[in-house]
């Protein structure tokens, strides 16, 4: 681009004033965000969604409950703070089933469902910064590939997960806060085949004296994981690794007290 003094080339203006309006137009044509005020909500559009309140008392129609329901690909949820419960015995706060493309953002809580947050058949998501406590499983991916979970906090209810992952490949688990809560809990758990997942700087304890709990646990047949510069203390059992000498799994620059097999988890 040519410049002389304050002026701009002939050449160079015109050159720009096609991207200007480009531009220009895709703002004004860029939809505002939907506004979410009750559950359950069901989620059909892709587009950009928000939390305007408290979702409290979610129930559905039967026994099945879902706080918000997502149903297309392409979706951006921000809970902006507030809060998502359900007394209900079946459900999720959060369900996306089928779809890529998803993200999820914090801060938030999600309390009182079987799963806080689940992904069924989710690919290329991101969850970051929502606390899923109160609930038997914090998050919950089954079968899904590239999705990340960061930043968040979770906690394991009686016979949960904090966060749990089965037969999804390639997933990443990165600094979150887990906690065991209930009895025969699990932080983190890699599951009938999760293959390829990265479990990176999280940090899981065991926070009651109720027996059982496991901080980091990878199922026999789940290979070629990476489960690097954790922190699992405060759990009867802190990691551990059902294959054979761990398999392909790469356990390395781990903090724990308690581990199975202790001749390849570092």
């Amino acid at each position: 681009m040519t410049l002389c003094g304050s002026k701009m080339s002939r050449r160079a203006y015109l050159a720009l004033v096609p991207l200007t309006v480009f531009l220009l137009s895709n703002v004004g044509h860029a939809a505002p965000p939907t506004a979410i005020t009750t559950c359950p909500f069901v989620i059909t559009e892709p587009g950009q969604y928000y939390l305007a309140n408290d979702l409290l008392g979610c129930h559905g129609v039967g026994i099945e409950t879902v706080g918000i329901d997502i149903q297309a690909s392409h979706v951006h949820l921000r809970l902006d703070g507030h809060r998502i419960s359900g007394p209900t015995s079946i459900g999720e706060g959060i369900r996306a089933v089928d779809q890529t493309d998803i993200l999820i953002q914090g801060p938030g809580t999600i309390t009182g469902f079987p799963n806080g947050l689940s992904f069924s058949n989710v690919d290329f998501s991101t969850v970051m910064r929502v606390t899923s406590r109160g609930n038997r499983v914090g998050f919950l991916v089954f079968h899904g590939s590239n999705n990340l979970f960061q930043g968040n906090e979770a906690a394991a209810g009686d016979l949960g997960f904090g966060i749990e992952i089965i037969g999804g490949s390639e997933n990443k688990v990165i600094s979150n806060l887990v906690t065991v809560d209930g009895i025969l809990g699990r932080g983190i758990a890699l599951l009938a085949g999760a293959d390829l997942n990265e479990v990176h700087a999280n940090i899981v304890t065991g926070t009651t004296f109720l027996p059982g709990k496991e901080g980091i646990f990878v199922q026999r047949f789940s290979t070629q994981n990476n489960i690097a510069g954790n922190t699992a203390l405060g759990n009867d059992l802190d990691m551990q690794d059902e294959n054979p000498d761990c398999d392909e799994n790469q356990w390395r620059g781990n903090r724990f007290d308690t581990a199975i097999p202790t001749s390849c988890i570092q």
